[in-house]
């Protein structure tokens, strides 16, 4: 009778964290995917990523030594690889698209890293962290941003 009781216990206990070690090793396999594909359009330019950071769609990372700026975009459809040499850049600024409203709260449509060429006949370079199309919360981009904008910031006035 115990026993069954106890087989009854662990076949209950493993089907309970079934969903979680799926849901983990999903994620993990998907944000392998990226990473390959961040190193990959760096060593494109001859580059090492030194600072990366993968944020479940995104990846994004640096070359400190060569200043360039990598970032990849998983969408359902496709995976979208650009990069930034720092060399032409003047600046980079976020962009944070939205709607204000009566009571001064802000929706968030979309992040967007912008990168502003020395040369202004060439166009601006966009990095888009969020998009509300896309994903439907939130869930520390903002954060994100914020950080690779100054890092980035940090990186263009050291190139002086």
């Amino acid at each position: 009778m115990e026993l069954g009781i106890a087989v009854i216990g662990i076949v209950s206990v493993a089907l309970c964290a079934m969903p979680f070690v799926i849901t983990n090793r999903s994620r993990k396999i998907k944000e392998k995917v990226v990473l390959t594909s961040l190193k990959e359009v760096a060593h494109q330019h001859n580059c090492e990523i030194s600072e990366h950071e993968i944020f479940g769609h995104y990846a994004i990372g640096v070359d400190r030594t060569k200043n360039f700026v990598f970032f990849v975009l998983k969408t359902k459809e496709a995976i979208q690889q650009q990069y930034v040499d720092l060399s032409s850049i003047k600046t980079c600024e976020i962009a944070n698209i939205g709607k204000s409203y009566v009571r001064k709260e802000k929706i968030i449509d979309r992040l967007n890293l912008t990168f502003f060429p020395v040369d202004s006949d060439q166009p601006n370079i966009v990095f888009e962290f969020y998009n509300a199309d896309i994903n439907y919360q939130l869930t520390g981009e903002l954060q994100s941003i914020e950080k690779w904008s100054s890092l980035i910031k940090n990186m263009l006035k050291n190139k002086k």
